[in-house]
């Protein structure tokens, strides 16, 4: 296991169902976990996509982060989301969270995510983001997600992190990677900015535009929690990564059929991710099934993929 806490490969962001009866606990995290370790890269905690409707931050974090750490191997890098809904508030969860790694006296490899455009303009981000890293233990991922920035700002608000700003930000040698989620030219172009820095990752945050040109770093994934393996086959491949001792003829079958799984999933899982993966999962019983309100199309795509995978 690479202990860099931006290792190339698959970033697997784990499905995160809050219990009905206990919003800051989470569904079975140990099958989860225990399920993905031996397929990927890295987890990736984000509460923030897979229950928005919750109170993710605070203790809900801070509980999280404390029952992921118990649970890992302590070299499983992981990634956790910091962003609240100011530069204050996100400074207050960063500190909750790294007072529960002082407590565990946990030095593992760990990083904070942020999306800065959630509560900061491009106007003045290198300044904010060098006086952050200042008061921070931990690393940090910065995430440029301009579909979170379209459902909340208007239509005057940039939604994509600056190419200009983004060469400034990697001089700060404790920001260590990005996580794009927009379209490909953006992604080349923001790959050209940092060139600067050698370590600097760039992850694709979108799998269709992985699967249809890898970036050199990575991908995080959120279909990794329904098929890990193949997940991991694809990266590893697409990152000239694999170790293999098959025939050729065997190693492109195998890579064929794994793709074809993924992308088949990929199709039907793509119009609400967060509700229908978490729906797979409780149908095969690894967490509770409390998925209520599906519509009818995300309760077809549900029950697709479970004719295709009918079991975990």
């Amino acid at each position: 296991m690479n202990n860099s806490v931006t290792p190339r490969g698959l970033i697997c962001s784990l499905a995160l169902v809050p219990n009905p009866e206990n919003r800051s606990v989470y569904q079975n995290l140990e099958s989860l976990m225990a399920r993905l370790q031996p397929a990927v890269a890295g987890l990736f905690l984000d509460p923030m996509f897979w229950c928005p409707g919750a109170n993710c931050c605070g203790p809900a974090s801070s509980s999280l982060l404390e029952e992921a750490i118990g649970l890992a191997p302590p070299d499983l890098p992981l990634w956790v989301r910091i962003t609240g809904t100011s530069a204050e508030q996100t400074l207050h969860i960063c500190h909750q969270l790294e007072n529960v790694c002082r407590r565990l006296k946990y030095r593992g490899p760990l990083a904070w995510v942020d999306t800065p455009l959630f509560y900061h303009s491009n106007r003045g981000l290198p300044e904010y983001y060098h006086s952050l890293l200042a008061d921070m233990e931990f690393s940090l991922i910065v995430d440029n997600d301009p579909n979170i920035i379209r459902k909340i700002a208007d239509t005057t608000k940039r939604k994509n992190i600056r190419t200009a700003i983004l060469r400034k930000l990697v001089q700060e040698p404790r920001l260590v990677a990005l996580v794009h989620r927009g379209d490909l030219r953006r992604g080349i172009n923001y790959q050209r900015a940092v060139r600067s820095r050698s370590d600097f990752l760039v992850y694709d945050g979108r799998e269709s535009n992985f699967l249809e040109r890898p970036s050199a770093s990575g991908v995080i994934s959120v279909g990794a929690n329904l098929l890990p393996h193949e997940w991991r086959t694809i990266t590893l491949s697409s990152l000239n990564l694999e170790e293999t001792h098959f025939g050729q003829a065997s190693t492109f079958r195998h890579l064929w059929e794994a793709g074809q799984r993924v992308r088949t999933l990929q199709r039907h899982y793509q119009q609400a991710p967060d509700r229908i993966i978490p729906a797979v999962l409780a149908a095969w019983g690894l967490i509770l099934d409390q998925i209520e309100g599906l519509t009818p199309e995300e309760q077809k795509a549900t029950e697709t993929i479970l004719e295709h995978l009918p079991e975990s």
